[in-house]
C-alpha cells in the first residue's frame, strides 16, 4: 500500500497549515498552576482519582474542521490500523474529542534537575528509611498512564506539544499508520522504553524495596524492570554515563512519597499515534499509595522534541485476587516469528518455513544444530558428485 494518495497529502498538508490559535497549545491542554502547592503537590489530596480530576476533567473538546477529526492517540490508532483512511476519508471519521487532557506541566520548573531540587530542599533533605518505616507496596497491581501517554489526548492537541524540529517525524508516523505500516517494538523483541513504560493495557506490576532501593517491575508485553536508588549514589560519572533504554535513576523519600529522577534515557517513540523523543528526555516521578490504589505523578522534560514539558498520572489498583492476572516472564524471542517485508509491512513466518521459530520445540538447539548437519551433508555430496 501506498501512504502518499492525494487524500492523504492534503489532510497532513492541513495539519501543517493549522493557524497558530490551533497549534500554540490551546487551553485545554494547560494546567492550572494555581489549584496546588508546586512545592507539595499531593498536599490535602485524598484520593489517586482526586489528583487525575485536575489534569483530566472529563469534558470532551470537539472544533470543527479539525484535521485529525477530533481523534485521540488511541482513537486514532484504532481508526488506522489496518490502513483506514488511506483514501482521504479520514476527515469524515468522527473522534470523541478526548477528556480534556492537559498535557503541559502544571509546574514552573524548567528542568528535571530543576524540578527534583525543588522537591528534595522542600522535605528539608532526603529521608532515610529503615525496613520497618518503608511504606507498603506489596502485591500484584495493574494500571497505566490515563493521560497522553495512554493516547487520551487529541491528535491536534499533542502535535501542538511537540517541537518544530520533531514536528514532521511524527506527522511521518501518522502517515505510515494512515497506511496500515505499523511498527511494534516488541515484534522486534525490542523494549517499549521509557516512554511507553506506563502506557500499555495488561501488564501485572510489582514495587519491592529495602533501604537501598526500589525495584519496579511489569510483566509484559517484554519483561522489564526499573532500578530506583533511594541510598544518595546519584549518577555515574558523566564519562560513564550512556544511553538506557528506561535510563538511569536516583530517588529519595519525601514521607511515603518516594520522589525520582530519570535521566539518560535512550532516544525512541512513544507508541502508536504518539511522538518520538529525544535522548535528552528526563523525567521526575512523585509516588504515592492511597488506600488500594498506587498514584505516580509523572513529569517529562524534553527540550529537544517537545514544545514544553509533559505530565501525566498513572494510576494502580491492587488486585484482590493474583489469580485475575497471574505474572509471567514473556521474553519475545521464543515466540516472535514476526518481520517487516521489503515494503515496510509486517509479515508472520509460518511452519515449513526455515526461519520459524517452533516454542512447542522441547530442543531447539538440536533442530538447529540438525538442519546444519544436513546443510553440511549436502554440500558434500555436491562436492562428490562434481
Amino acid at each position: 500500500m501506498r501512504f502518499d494518495r492525494p487524500g492523504m497529502a492534503v489532510l497532513l498538508a492541513a495539519a501543517l497549515a493549522l493557524p497558530a490559535s490551533m497549534l500554540s497549545a490551546p487551553a485545554w491542554t494547560q494546567s492550572d498552576e494555581s489549584r496546588i502547592d508546586p512545592a507539595h503537590p499531593f498536599a490535602g489530596i485524598a484520593s489517586a482519582e482526586q489528583w487525575e480530576r485536575n489534569f483530566i476533567p472529563g469534558r470532551p473538546n470537539v472544533v470543527p474542521g479539525d484535521p485529525y477529526a477530533n481523534m485521540t492517540s488511541a482513537e486514532f490508532w484504532r481508526n488506522t490500523w489496518r490502513g483506514q483512511g488511506i483514501d482521504g476519508k479520514l476527515a469524515e471519521s468522527k473522534g470523541s474529542g478526548g477528556r480534556g487532557v492537559m498535557i503541559r506541566s502544571p509546574y514552573p520548573y524548567k528542568s528535571a534537575e530543576e524540578h527534583y531540587d525543588a522537591w528534595l530542599k522542600a522535605t528539608g533533605g532526603s529521608s532515610r528509611k529503615t525496613r520497618d518505616t518503608l511504606p507498603d507496596w506489596s502485591g500484584d497491581w495493574q494500571g497505566n498512564a490515563d493521560g497522553v501517554l495512554h493516547g487520551g489526548a487529541r491528535i491536534s492537541d499533542v502535535m501542538a506539544a511537540v517541537s518544530d524540529e520533531y514536528k514532521p517525524r511524527f506527522e511521518q508516523l501518522l502517515r505510515a499508520e494512515m497506511a496500515g505500516r505499523q511498527w511494534w517494538p516488541t515484534e522486534f523483541c525490542l523494549p517499549w522504553g521509557f516512554g511507553g513504560f506506563y502506557s500499555l493495557d495488561g501488564p501485572t506490576w510489582h514495587f519491592m524495596m529495602d533501604q537501598s532501593m526500589v525495584l519496579i517491575n511489569k510483566d509484559r508485553n517484554n519483561n522489564e524492570t526499573r532500578y530506583l536508588y533511594t541510598d544518595g549514589r546519584g549518577f555515574l560519572p558523566k564519562p560513564l554515563q550512556i544511553p538506557q533504554w528506561y535510563g538511569a535513576s536516583q530517588a529519595f523519600w519525601d514521607g511515603d512519597e518516594l520522589v525520582i529522577w530519570t535521566s539518560q534515557i535512550k532516544q525512541w517513540v512513544i507508541t502508536h499515534g504518539l511522538p518520538e523523543y529525544s535522548d535528552r528526555l528526563e523525567a521526575v516521578e512523585r509516588i504515592k499509595r492511597f488506600g488500594d490504589e498506587i498514584l505516580v505523578d509523572l513529569t517529562l522534560y524534553d527540550p529537544e522534541a517537545f514544545a514544553f514539558p509533559w505530565h501525566d498520572t498513572v494510576i494502580f489498583r491492587k488486585l484482590a485476587d493474583w489469580t485475575e492476572a497471574p505474572a509471567t516472564f514473556s521474553e519475545c524471542v521464543s515466540t516472535n516469528n514476526v518481520y517487516m517485508d521489503a515494503d515496510a509491512m509486517l509479515r508472520q513466518r509460518t511452519p515449513g518455513d526455515p526461519d520459524y521459530l517452533d516454542l512447542s520445540d522441547p530442543r531447539p538447539w538440536a533442530t538447529a544444530f540438525a538442519r546444519g548437519e544436513g546443510a553440511a551433508a549436502k554440500a558434500a555430496a555436491g562436492k562428490d558428485a562434481k
